[in-house]
């Protein structure tokens, strides 16, 4: 079983989205978007570091609101909106410090704000010598070949099959996609050789309900998140995947 004290728990928070600007720092059912991701982590396990990686001073002042919490001064280079989280993580494991204290790096997006710990701790667990990461995965509510792109006024269908891309290793089941992911654990030294080639390694999908798994990217999408904070706690455990 993997050490929790070994483990570094990461939540990579940039200043600025276009979809819903200052998103990370909304207010959802009482307190920052971003302290959903934060409390999960410190309350999911005693992981050796949860660690918020941020360009933007107000993300790190909420983020230090949390006793327990370290922030990570993003470097510019990797502050933009073309920036991929494989890029922050694959920059940390690179460090020297990273490679000596963690053997496990996990990652939370902060625009998930309905994981719960024994999720997290699941995920954590389901780690092992056979494989390389674990990441959440949920349901689609519609086939995935039917989502369309708006490009230039006209929709072009896009076909996105994470088991045709991962054929050594696909996820199980019928119209399940990869979360982006919103949650992950993976061994170190997998990011340190390639960073954005991890996913094609060995790795181990994790079923969480759709409900824990809604992803804030946009006004419609944060709307539809205060509906359901509104709402009791059970269902969030109860909900079937």
């Amino acid at each position: 079983m993997p050490d929790p004290a070994r483990t570094l728990v990461v939540i990579p928070a940039r200043a600025e989205s276009k979809r819903l600007p200052r998103k990370n720092v909304l207010p959802l059912g009482g307190k920052p978007l971003i302290l959903h991701a934060v409390d999960v982590a410190l309350t999911a396990a005693p992981f050796g570091r949860v660690l918020v990686s941020t360009d933007d001073p107000e993300i790190k002042t909420v983020a230090l609101s949390r006793k327990g919490v370290t922030v990570d001064d993003r470097a510019d280079i990797l502050a933009g909106d073309k920036v991929k989280v494989v890029d922050v993580i694959g920059e940390l494991t690179d460090r020297t410090d990273i490679q000596r204290d963690f053997d496990i790096i996990g990652m939370l997006l902060p625009t998930c704000p309905f994981r719960t710990a024994p999720q997290i701790r699941d995920g954590f667990d389901s780690l092992s010598p056979d494989c390389d990461a674990v990441i959440s995965f949920t349901t689609y509510e519609f086939p995935p070949i039917l989502r369309h792109l708006r490009q230039e006024g006209r929709h072009a269908t896009v076909v996105q099959s994470f088991a045709a891309d991962h054929r050594q290793y696909p996820l199980p089941g019928f119209r399940r996609r990869p979360i982006g992911p919103t949650a992950h654990s993976s061994y170190v030294d997998c990011f340190v050789p390639s960073a954005p080639q991890f996913l094609y390694r060995k790795v181990k999908g994790a079923t969480m309900p759709r409900l824990n798994s809604v992803d804030i990217d946009d006004g419609q999408d944060f709307a539809y998140a205060q509906f359901l904070i509104e709402r009791p706690k059970s269902q969030f455990h109860k909900a079937a995947p």
